[in-house]
C-alpha cells in the first residue's frame, strides 16, 4: 500500500509555478530555512519561501529521514508541507497566520516507546491540512529566526507488518488525527 510520490511532485510543481506570479523582487523576497527541531531528530529538512505581496508569502518545506537502525528498527519519512502565509505587518517580520497542507510517506518500526509501534512496522501515507501561527525575528541583514506552530487534521492510511524483517502484512487500516501537525524553530537566510 506504499503509494507513489505523484502527489508530492504535484505539490512541488504547483509551488514552483507560483514563482511565475511573483511581482517585482525586493530586498527580502526569497528565503531558505531549516527547522532546527527537525534537525535534532536527524530529519534532513530544507524550506523555501517567496514573498508574493506586501503581506503574503508562499512557503514550502521538505523533510527527509532515511534512517535504519538494525533489527528492523527504522524511521523513514518523506514530508512535504506547502503553506500560504498572511503577515500582520510586512512579510518576513513579526506575526503571521498560515494555511498549510501536508503529505508524507512513512515507514516506522521499533523506534518509539509506544508498544504498538515498537511491536509492529507501519508503512503508509498521510495527507491533511492545518492552520499556523508564527513569529519571525530579524537578527541581521540576511538572517531571521522563526517560531511556528500548526494545528490541523491528517488522514493516515497504512499497512501493518510484524516486527521482524520480512514479516508478512498483518493488516491495513487508517486513522484520522486532529492536533499539532508541525512545530518549528527555524533559521531563515534571505537571498538577495
Amino acid at each position: 500500500m506504499y503509494r507513489s510520490i505523484k502527489p508530492v511532485s504535484t505539490i512541488v510543481i504547483a509551488f514552483l509555478t507560483s514563482f511565475l506570479f511573483v511581482g517585482k523582487a525586493s530586498s527580502q523576497s526569497f528565503a531558505l530555512k531549516s527547522n532546527v527541531l527537525y534537525d535534532l531528530t536527524g530529519t534532513v529538512n530544507l524550506g523555501g519561501e517567496v514573498r508574493c505581496g506586501e503581506r503574503h508569502s508562499l512557503s514550502l518545506g521538505v523533510s527527509y529521514n532515511p534512517w535504519e537502525y538494525g533489527s528492523n528498527k527504522k524511521t523513514k519519512l518523506l514530508l512535504v508541507q506547502p503553506e500560504f502565509r498572511y503577515w500582520l505587518g510586512k512579510a518576513f517580520a513579526g506575526s503571521f497566520f498560515g494555511v498549510q497542507a501536508h503529505y508524507a510517506q512513512y515507514n516506522f518500526a521499533g523506534t518509539t516507546p509506544f508498544r504498538t509501534i515498537k511491536d509492529n512496522r507501519y508503512q503508509g501515507n498521510l495527507i491533511g491540512c492545518g492552520l499556523t501561527y508564527g513569529y519571525q525575528w530579524i537578527i541581521g541583514d540576511f538572517w531571521s529566526l522563526e517560531a511556528s506552530l500548526s494545528v490541523g487534521y491528517a488522514y493516515l492510511s497504512y499497512d501493518r507488518y510484524g516486527p521482524a524483517k520480512g514479516d508478512a502484512m498483518t493488516g491495513s487500516s487508517h486513522r484520522n488525527y486532529v492536533g499539532p501537525t508541525q512545530i518549528g524553530l527555524s533559521f531563515v537566510y534571505f537571498i538577495r
